[in-house]
Formats: structure tokens, sequence, C-alpha cells
């Protein structure tokens, strides 16, 4: 059995942690599995993979101040960049014929560049089960019903993919209901629960030693990927500058600026980093979740890793969540904070002096309820693979079973083909 990821990691490091979190699952749960994964991540090194499996590197893509891709590293064009990964993807599924291909997040892939690989296997590899990975939260109900509308997503989702497994809680945040799916859609719908994290094996006061904390207490600041999360940091330090400068402060700082932060703004963060102010800066570190778990506050901007991990390690979390040029992280803030389970503050109510009052508040207070003890499940990675093998056996018995059932459309609509070929 061979499952293959898709991962296209344009921005952040969110998709491919995401997706190795659900990998390793597969991998203790189908042990005859083989896995390999498709991602653009410049990160996918630097992490360890599951047992048996591998991944193909794409070309790296980033987005601009407007939201729009563009390669990170070559001096191509977009166009050229997307062309060669579109080649590279479908020439991996034709020479590989996965028997289940897992994409996360983008039905079609970044600006179509899935669409060859998904026709290939609907014509030539029909006992491959296409399933979509879909994230808690996309954006705005009416972003997200003009974009689908304007890419073909609505038609690829009721004609190609198998299924769609949501990587949330539809009491916390109900896609079918939020952006109209009709019912055809809404019956591949398997809810999965939120990807929590597996608890590490190094115990919390083992990582606080290994720390060398000068207090009794944690914070543990971290912007993700830190494509746009200098203003947070800057705020935070600019704080600590402020509140402690004729003393040390009565905790710990240990800031994560995410290896996509631009080198001149770390290099003034690694500048600020002192033991006056009990302050240690990394760029990146694989231990991220350790640290967090370890933490007695955490804060951060409002990403799907990252709030998931505060959920599944019971921790404080501030969140300063991204409003431009998506409201995703916003409207996940604002839900789960409804449910007493973070703490969020607008982005322009961001100050040192509100930053401060909030991480004294924050710290002051016991711990929030355990998502699971509310009825938010964090147990995605396990029911994935779950539904996984079972899709998988399901298959199995269709080729041997003389009462067939009909598959879905073998063909990706024209209106579909045609809203992505301008683009790619």
């Amino acid at each position: 059995m061979l499952i293959m990821l898709y991962s296209h990691d344009s921005y952040g490091l969110g998709h491919i942690r995401r997706s190795l979190e659900i990998a390793q699952h597969l991998s203790e749960r189908i042990p005859h599995a083989s896995l390999i994964m498709l991602t653009g991540s410049m990160q996918a090194h630097a992490y360890a993979l599951p047992e048996r499996m591998e991944y193909i590197k794409l070309p790296a893509l980033t987005k601009d101040a407007d939201g729009q891709y563009c390669s990170r590293l070559l001096p191509h064009t977009i166009d050229i960049t997307l062309k060669l990964r579109q080649r590279i993807i479908l020439e991996s599924v034709r020479n590989l014929r996965p028997d289940i291909f897992l994409v996360d997040k983008a039905p079609a892939g970044i600006r179509g560049e899935l669409l060859p690989a998904l026709q290939f296997l609907k014509t030539k590899s029909p006992s491959t089960r296409i399933i979509l990975g879909m994230r808690d939260i996309e954006d705005h109900p009416d972003h997200v019903q003009a974009e689908w509308t304007k890419s073909g997503i609505i038609p690829l989702l009721k004609n190609t993919y198998h299924a769609i497994f949501l990587y949330g809680s539809r009491t916390i945040y109900d896609p079918v209901k939020e952006y109209g799916l009709p019912r055809s859609i809404e019956q591949k719908v398997v809810s999965c629960g939120y990807v929590g994290r597996t608890q590490p094996d190094v115990s919390r006061e083992d990582t606080r030693r290994d720390l060398a904390l000068r207090s009794d207490r944690l914070v543990l600041v971290t912007p993700g990927g830190g494509n746009d999360g200098y203003p947070l940091v800057k705020a935070y330090v600019t704080m600590l500058r402020k509140r402690f400068a004729s003393r040390r402060p009565n905790f710990d700082t240990l800031i994560v600026t995410g290896p996509l932060m631009g080198p001149e703004q770390h290099r003034r963060l690694q500048q600020a980093a002192s033991p006056e102010l009990a302050l240690t800066v990394l760029d990146f570190t694989p231990r991220l979740y350790e640290y967090l778990a370890a933490a007695d506050l955490v804060v951060s901007m409002g990403g799907y890793n990252t709030v998931v991990e505060i959920l599944t390690a019971n921790q404080r979390g501030i969140i300063v969540p991204r409003v431009r040029p998506r409201l995703e992280q916003y409207i996940r803030a604002e839900r789960l904070a409804a449910h007493g389970l973070i703490d969020m503050m607008h982005p322009d109510q961001l100050t040192p002096t509100s930053l401060f009052k909030a991480i004294t508040q924050s710290l002051q207070q016991p711990r929030p309820p355990r998502p699971e003890d509310i009825g938010i499940p964090l147990n995605g990675g396990a029911n994935v693979s779950r539904a996984v093998t079972q899709l998988f056996m399901e298959t199995q018995h269709m080729r041997t079973s003389t009462a067939l059932i009909s598959p879905p459309s073998d063909i990706l609509s024209r209106a579909t083909l045609r809203a992505h070929h301008s683009t790619v």
C-alpha cells in the first residue's frame, strides 16, 4: 500500500507539520504502508520522518505583500516555477500509482498545479482513493465562495474527490454551513477532529532544565514560520525593555522567530537577547512543541498548527491573529476564545502596554479547560489513519466484488480545467 501526501507549503510551516503528524499516525497504524510526500517546504529536511516515509521536494514558493504567489528562490516567473512543480507532481503519480492520494488544504493545488495529476489518477488509476484534508477554517465565507466559484472547486469536490477529511470540529466551525456546500459534498465529509500533537517523550521538567531557566515561569513567543510575525515579536521585546529596564523579569522568555523571518529582522531580535532580560532567541527548532508544552504561557499568531498545539498541551495562550489578506486566523481565534480555550488580542490593539497587561493577567489565571472535556476532539491524526484504512479496504473489496459500486465521475469538469488553465 502506497500513500502519497501533497503539502504545497508556500507560506509558513503549518502544512508540513500537520502532514508529518498525520503521516506518523499512518505509519504506526498501517505497518504495511509506505508513504511519500510531495512538499515545497524549505524545512522538510529538518524534521524526523516517520518510518517507511520519503519526500519529493517541489520548488519553493512564497507570497508577496498582496498575498500573491511568487518563487521563493528561483530567478524565474511564477508561471515557470509552477509548470516545473506541476510536471514533478504528474510524473510522481504517473510512476508511483499511489493507492491513496491525500491532499492538504488545496483541492486543485496552487493555481491548479494538481489538476493534470488528478486527471491522470481518475482516468488511468481509478482505484486510487483521492482525499482532501480540509483545514478547520479557510477564510471568511464570502471570500471562500467567490474563490471556489472562480477556480471551479465545487465541481472538483463533487466529481473527483472520494472523501473530505475535516481537520476540525463542526461544533466550532461548520464549513458545510458556512460555505454553503451542497448535500453531495457534505456526504463525503468525515469529521476527524483537530490534528493534535503526539506528546513529547521528554518530560516538562527535563525540557525546562535544558533551557537553563532563570525563574520558575517560561513564556514562549512564536509567530509560526515567521514571514509576517515581526510586529508581534517586536512589540514583545519592546515590552520587556520598557517594563524591565531596571530589574530582571520574573519570567523567562524563549522567542522562536521562525526560519522564514527576514535576516535583518532576526538579527535585531538576536541583539536584544540578554541574560538581564532572561531572553533567548532562536530562529528554528524541531523541538518547538516540547518547548511549548513546557511553558507557562504561549504568545503567538493564530495559525492552525500553533493553536492546535496550544490546545493539545492544555496551555495558556494569547493569540494575536493575522487579519490580512485572510481572516482565517481571526475567525479561529475568535471561536476558540468564545469557548474559553485561549485569549485573543486583535493586532490593531497590539502595543507593548496591552501585551504586558495580557501576559500578567494570563499568568495569574488557571489553565483553560481541556478541549476534550468540552467536546472538542484533538485525535484527528488517529481518525485519519482509521478512515484511510477503511477506504483502502473498501477499494480492495470493490476489486474482487462482482457488485461494483460506480465511482465518482472519471473526468474533471471542463469548467474546472478552464478555470485553472489560464493561471498555470
